[in-house]
């Protein structure tokens, strides 16, 4: 028999053994997908099979002789939807999770549910189904795109439009951070980094409290100053003189959320940024900055302080809130702006597989000393080799680098 028969009667259906591979090996092969997509801007689909009170002994799925009529129609048209999933038409490769079977179809992009979806109806509908799907077929998808920003775009809208319908399966975006957390390692990795936050967050707010205190008068001092400046030239300052900056930025799987900073620029500057932006561009500073903004002596920034604030990252000891809430970690890549996100290649949005934050290895490696590509680098870089010592490591570097002030701008 070869691999892609499939061995079917009236209560049961089997898989040859070597497709179902185990639990870790399919989830690596997974990982994988994820950075071969990214290579060469591509997609996958992976779709759980949830038991459902079938028994599968390693071979075959064995359906229960005297379930009740209710119940034997629910298992009937879930193993109609199984057998198209995984039939010689569809054939993809099968793992063994825990009580659900995985099925990965590769460089298959979201049309192609559209294909199944439509192959399981005019199978039930043979079978003596009605016309619409059972509501009980509630099949797990995970997607994955390694394509460019506008066919992104186009797949948000499909999956939007997907989950508010009635289909046989929910379909959720996955990242290389969730394919970890399906592991118990990685879930006690997950937990344990956010302890570790918590009791980080809370320790660098105790500790650092005088000093953000301090930070805080100083900027409402440059402030004062920078108004007064203003007044004497004629022109009519901002009122706006919070001490604190809320800046929208983009977290861990594209979330938005408010990153908190000391304010180390005069009010409204943020409408000045296109203009000095395309002033950079006719420089040249030797450096790719990407779609990011980092220009030396920023003429935006307040006199009085700002630079020196900047210069030594005290600007964002505010973020151990943002850590403290959940929106960043201590360690991971810096949270880029929505307009930095929108122009990212495929490659780049391994960054956000993880939570921002407060420091990562680029930090620690000469800031915007570094070219965009080589910063994306290392941060997928710290994605990979992640761990609880090389955290410790990375915080302890920070410090040194808070207090020399390399690479800042």
């Amino acid at each position: 028999m070869s691999v892609t028969d499939r061995i079917e009667s009236e209560d049961w259906f089997a898989l040859q053994k070597e497709f179902a591979y185990p639990r870790y090996i399919f989830l690596q092969r997974i990982k994988e997908e994820i950075y071969r997509c990214n290579r060469k801007a591509q997609c996958f689909v992976w779709i759980e099979i949830p038991l459902k009170g079938f028994v599968y002994d390693g071979f075959r799925f064995l359906v229960p002789k005297h379930a009740p009529e209710e119940r034997s129609k629910i298992l009937e048209a879930w193993r109609i939807s199984v057998q198209t999933m995984l039939s010689k038409e569809y054939l993809g490769i099968v793992g063994q999770g825990k009580d659900s079977l995985w099925s990965l179809f590769v460089n298959k992009d979201l049309q192609f549910l559209e294909t199944i979806k439509s192959n399981i109806k005019v199978r039930l509908k043979d079978a003596g189904f009605s016309r619409d799907l059972p509501k009980s077929l509630n099949f797990n998808v995970f997607f994955y795109s390694g394509r460019a920003q506008s066919f992104l775009q186009e797949e948000n809208r499909f999956i939007k439009v997907w989950n508010s319908g009635q289909n046989f399966s929910k379909i959720k975006r996955i990242s290389v951070e969730d394919v970890k957390e399906k592991t118990f390692h990685g879930l006690y990795i997950r937990f344990l980094k956010r302890f570790m936050d918590i009791v980080g967050s809370l320790f660098g707010i105790a500790i650092f409290s005088f000093v953000m205190l301090f930070c805080a008068i100083f900027v409402k001092r440059a402030l004062w100053k920078w108004q007064y400046e203003q007044k004497e030239l004629g022109n009519e300052p901002s009122k706006d003189t919070s001490v604190l900056f809320k800046q929208v930025r983009v977290g861990r799987n594209g979330k938005l959320f408010k990153c908190y900073k000391f304010r180390t620029m005069y009010p409204g500057a943020d409408k000045e940024k296109e203009k000095l932006k395309k002033q950079l561009e006719m420089e040249d500073s030797g450096i790719d900055r990407g779609p990011t903004f980092k220009m030396d002596d920023d003429p935006r920034i307040l006199k009085h302080g700002g630079s020196f604030l900047r210069k030594h990252s005290l600007d964002e000891l505010p973020q151990f809130f943002n850590v403290l809430k959940g929106d960043m970690s201590l360690v991971g890549p810096r949270p880029p702006t929505p307009d930095e996100v929108k122009t990212y290649e495929a490659w780049h949005y391994i960054r956000l597989s993880v939570k921002p934050g407060l420091t990562c290895i680029w930090q620690t490696s000469g800031r915007n000393d570094v070219d965009f590509d080589e910063w994306m680098r290392l941060d997928n870089k710290y994605i990979r080799e992640r761990s609880t010592l090389g955290d410790i490591g990375l915080k302890l570097k920070t410090v040194e680098v808070m207090l020399s002030g390399k690479g800042a701008s």
